[in-house]
Formats: structure tokens, C-alpha cells, sequence
């Protein structure tokens, strides 16, 4: 069974989730996995990945996302801050918020 129900949830809750998930320590830990031995990533670098995961950028990331998955989107551009506004307003009508559920090494879930 897929997290979403359909698209229209997809678009309400992975820009949201992707915002809160895209942090300095997740840089950091990420590129910590890839780094060559005694080597780590800067954490000035983190910060600025942080910085460009704001609510216009994740407009962009779920037009990216439908254009890379689908070869097509109905999320025109400029206007894609707009159309992922008028999706989270989607929240405030009785939609349910689905965070994202996150897997630890250990097999917990959170």
C-alpha cells in the first residue's frame, strides 16, 4: 500500500515533509556516509543547504518531482508557489497531515 492516496495527497504532504526532513544534521550525517576516510562536510555547507529548503523551493521540488516521474506536471512556473499555497490550504479543510515515518537502523519507526 502506498503512503499517498493519490497525487493530489502527495502534493499537499512531500513538500511539507521534504522542508522539515532537508536540515543541517541531515546534510551533514548524509554526506558523513559518503565523505573519504578523516574527512567531514563543512557545516557552513549545511547551513546553506537548510537555507534553500523553504516553502518556494519545495514548490520547485514537487514540479521537479512530477516533471523527473511522470514527464509532465500541472504545476505551471512562476505560478508553482501559488498552486503548492492552494494544495496546503487543502490542510485547514479536513485533510489529514501525514509526516513522514522515519526507520532507525534498530527497526523503530518514528
Amino acid at each position: 500500500m502506498s503512503k499517498y492516496r493519490d497525487h493530489q495527497d502527495f502534493g499537499i504532504n512531500a513538500p511539507i515533509n521534504w522542508r522539515e526532513n532537508t536540515t543541517i544534521e541531515a546534510f551533514i550525517k548524509g554526506m558523513s556516509g559518503i565523505a573519504p576516510p578523516g574527512m567531514k562536510p563543512k557545516e557552513s555547507r549545511g547551513r546553506r543547504f537548510e537555507e534553500h529548503t523553504d516553502k518556494d523551493k519545495s514548490a520547485r521540488w514537487h514540479r521537479n518531482y512530477d516533471i523527473a516521474m511522470f514527464g509532465g506536471t500541472d504545476i505551471p512556473l512562476p505560478a508553482s508557489q501559488m498552486k503548492q499555497a492552494d494544495l496546503e490550504d487543502l490542510l485547514n479543510h479536513g485533510l489529514a497531515r501525514k509526516p513522514q515515518v522515519v526507520e532507525t537502523e534498530d527497526g523503530r519507526k518514528f
